[in-house]
């Protein structure tokens, strides 16, 4: 068990105890009825007859079912708070991964673009040979058309 825990759990412990004289005073309302008896006398009220006993057993059943239920909403909220710290520090981790893949995609794109337009700009300008080619080609097929028309024409 590490220095951490064993604090906490000392302090919580100490925090219980430390509550129990604000829980050990009786809220009851005005309108109930209390009072003690002797073997032998009479019920001034009707009602249930408990024993001094039974009286504080009933008391302090209630204390500790308050106290159990505090203590469960305490851990339960404890427990979801941790959840939540987790499963944030979790997708921040993850957050941050994303950005660093992104960047390193992004960077590899812009390398390529600049890689590719080197080579673009590097190549010889052959547009007005391809063009020039193009036009004797057409003109030279052209005229060997014409000639052979005129040759079937003739025969």
């Amino acid at each position: 068990m590490s220095l951490k825990q064993t604090i906490a759990i000392l302090i919580s412990v100490s925090f219980i105890f430390a509550t129990f004289p604000a829980y050990a005073q009786i809220n009851t309302s005005t309108t109930s009825k209390f009072t003690f008896l002797d073997k032998g006398e009479r019920a001034p009220f009707t009602g249930a007859l408990f024993s001094v006993e039974a009286t504080a057993k009933l008391l302090a059943d209630k204390e500790k079912a308050i106290r159990e239920c505090e203590l469960k909403i305490k851990y339960e909220k404890e427990k979801l708070a941790a959840k939540c710290a987790r499963d944030s520090k979790l997708l921040s981790g993850e957050l941050i991964i994303e950005k660093k893949k992104y960047n390193l995609i992004v960077a590899a794109q812009d390398e390529e673009i600049n890689r590719l337009q080197k080579i673009a700009s590097n190549s010889p300008d052959y547009d007005l040979l391809w063009f020039s080619g193009g036009v004797l080609l057409g003109i030279a097929t052209s005229v060997a058309i014409f000639f052979a028309a005129s040759e079937i024409v003739k025969k």
